[in-house]
């Protein structure tokens, strides 16, 4: 019986210490908060560099972040889902704030999933990925 006992306990103990561990798994994906200034710092990056390649004359901005996840692998990479949208600005036009139309015939939303490492003690930062849908992707 007091063997039984310990042999209960033992396999009660290592399933409590698996479940923990799996539940938030080093090296895993973790939900993060859109409003962490360094998921702020990832997405506009990715933006910057998501205009650059785009062939439309006009800036395309975040209407909404959708989800984010970041993993730390040498650094912290983040995935972002966003929901973009075409601005009002002109590419050739440096403004720090472009305001997206309310009204739909303008404005061509589209949902982007960006993935961003950043290593800040190499003053580094790069966009590993970019998913958009081909249609959408002005």
């Amino acid at each position: 019986l007091n063997t039984t006992y310990l042999v209960s306990l033992f396999a009660f103990l290592v399933f409590t210490a698996v479940s923990a561990v799996s539940s938030s798994m080093v090296g895993g994906f973790q939900d993060a908060d859109p409003n962490d200034e360094r998921v702020k710092n990832a997405l506009n990056f990715a933006v910057v560099q998501h205009n650059r390649a785009s062939n439309d004359m006009y800036l395309s901005q975040v209407a909404q972040v959708v989800k984010v996840q970041t993993q730390v692998v040498s650094g912290i990479k983040y995935v972002i889902t966003a929901n973009m949208a075409r601005s009002v600005c002109r590419k050739s036009e440096a403004r720090e704030l472009c305001e997206i139309p309310e009204h739909a015939q303008v404005m061509t939303p589209y949902q982007c999933t960006f993935t961003v490492w950043s290593r800040p003690w190499l003053n580094q930062v790069q966009l590993l990925k970019e998913t958009c849908p081909p249609t959408n992707n002005v």
